[in-house]
């Protein structure tokens, strides 16, 4: 996948809206407001000090939370910018649904085009976003005065220069708002659209990227004189579909209509793009529920008291492992993490990065809702599936070492982490039994992961209940255990892989208590990768 951007924040005066208060509180927030509501019940509605004192004391409440609040829709802004240019790369993910125009450039003007006919209510392309913003609006107590900011996510390391540019600069950016309707994922987290607008921005200077046209075409404020308008995507804002208002012939030049369409027109239009893009837009929305679940699980835990999970007396046995295995090691007890150093030899190595390399595409995660394995918006790796077929050597090792037979074995990852890439901490268990990547009513009992490159600087596996950092080194292995024989997920193997400097390449698979046996996930129907065999 691609980079997860370095989130810089800008907060300027602006205008707009006030959140939801009681809506959007986290528990903590809504414990310490009825405590400081408890102390302050005895005073009398007569005494004028008694007023005073009660008014600074809620506005401070006031304060508290919004402080949560902000924090939480930073973090879904910042978590939605991180999905939104994942799915913009074009070497990630390509609309091919949503690529019917081009740009022309004749005698130095600049036209988009439709490249086929295009009926009322299809798309003709996506609108990008190069930042994602948030402005809202804080009432002051006691005044009439309201406080207004604005935060802004975007990709410091890309487009840093374009913030240091003045506004003034003609065509240097473009804001689009986008509104929320209570189908909207974002709409519980960035809250009410009359007090907060999202926000998207456009830099035209940035390279054009087919499918992703929003913004470059013309516009007029007559809608009778242009052919489309802008669209929130049903249930996957901040994405936005430039949509069709009338049929659009090949070669007509696309011109984006200013003025807001009457109601039944906008309803009747998303009606439309949402019962003939249903696949489409559904996948991409489920990009987008998992990052604002992502901003409101992170919420939740900073509001609960943290604790280590299942102690190691709730827990066990787990997977047994071959102890007599060459070079396993020990590197933590309770819970057991093992290494092997140089359990892969460097040939092995460099050819797996070599046979991997043409095939890689976005990385797949545990969606946590459901215990399926789906698209990752977050991890912002890519990855490639190795056939066992084609590493008989490794696969022996693996299944020497792991005590298990290949049918118990995951299909093979192959992932690389570009600079800046990396994966959140995570658990790779379930609790309970679960279907997922081809097995079923089963469980991962054991994590193997091999690093195939050295790196030097960053992209360490981290285990913060453990306070344990691994440093990759090539064809060193790592296992620990992320359930027990009896279903139970073990949080204590919480980790992470951090974002990575120097390129960082893994080779991982997973041991499961069953062998796989559903078939649309056997090895068979893997594709090969190349001749050469490992």
């Amino acid at each position: 996948m691609l980079k997860l951007p370095a989130i810089c924040c800008l907060f300027v005066i602006l205008n707009d809206g006030i959140f939801t208060v009681q809506a959007l509180a986290t528990p903590a927030a809504r414990s310490r407001k009825s405590r400081k509501q408890k102390t302050s019940s005895g005073r009398g509605f007569g005494n004028a000090k008694a007023k005073v004192a009660d008014q600074a004391q809620a506005a401070q409440i006031i304060d508290e939370i919004d402080e949560e609040l902000d924090a939480t829709s930073k973090r879904a802004v910042s978590n939605l910018f991180s999905v939104c240019s994942h799915i913009q790369n074009p070497q990630l993910y390509q609309p091919k649904w949503a690529d019917a125009c081009t740009q022309i450039n004749e005698n130095g003007e600049k036209a988009v085009i439709a490249t086929r006919n295009v009926e009322r209510g299809q798309v003709l392309t996506l609108f990008p976003i190069h930042a994602l913003g948030l402005r809202t609006l804080r009432q002051n107590m006691g005044s009439k005065k309201e406080k207004e900011k604005e935060f802004v996510a975007y990709d410091r390391d890309v487009d840093e220069e374009l913030f240091k540019q003045e506004d003034q600069q003609a065509g240097l950016r473009v804001k689009l708002n986008i509104p929320l309707d209570d189908e909207q994922p974002a709409y519980p987290i960035i809250g009410n659209r009359e007090h907060n607008v999202l926000f998207s921005m456009f830099f035209p200077a940035k390279e054009v990227v087919p499918g992703w046209l929003g913004g470059r075409m013309k516009a007029l404020s007559a809608v009778v004189d242009s052919n489309c308008v802008t669209i929130p995507l049903p249930g996957a804002a901040p994405l936005c579909a430039v949509v069709a208002t009338r049929d659009v012939k090949e070669g007509e030049e696309v011109i984006q209509g200013m003025q807001a369409l009457e109601p039944d027109a906008m309803e009747e239009l998303k009606g439309i793009l949402s019962k003939k893009y249903t696949r489409d837009i559904s996948s991409l929305r489920l990009h987008i529920e998992m990052a604002c679940e992502n901003a409101q699980e992170a919420a939740q835990s900073s509001s609960v008291p943290e604790t280590n999970g299942n102690s190691s007396s709730e827990l066990g046995p787990f997977h047994q492992l071959n102890l007599q295995y060459p070079g396993l090691k020990k590197i933590h007890q309770d819970p057991d993490i093992y290494v092997i150093e140089n359990f892969l030899t460097d040939d092995e190595c460099d050819r797996t990065i070599a046979k991997s390399t043409p095939h890689l595409k976005p990385c797949l995660v545990k969606n946590e809702r459901n215990g399926k394995v789906e698209q990752d918006p977050v991890r912002t790796s890519t990855n490639s599936n190795l056939p066992q077929r084609e590493v008989p050597t490794i696969m022996q090792k693996m299944t020497d070492m792991a005590c298990c037979n290949a049918n118990q074995l995951e299909i093979l990852q192959v992932l690389n982490y570009k600079k800046g890439q990396q994966f959140i901490p995570h658990t790779d268990g379930f609790s309970g039994k679960f279907n997922a990547c081809g097995f079923e009513q089963s469980s991962r009992l054991a994590t193997i992961f091999c690093y195939l490159n050295d790196v030097v600087h960053g992209g360490s596996t981290y285990f913060p209940e453990l306070d344990l950092d691994i440093q990759p080194r090539k064809g060193t292995a790592v296992i620990h255990f992320p359930a027990d024989l009896n279903w139970r997920e073990d949080e204590r193997t919480l980790h992470q892989g951090k974002p990575a400097i120097d390129d960082k390449w893994l080779l991982t698979t997973w041991v499961w208590k069953t062998e796989r046996s559903d078939e649309m996930y056997a090895e068979s129907k893997l594709p090969s990768l190349s001749s050469d065999m490992i």
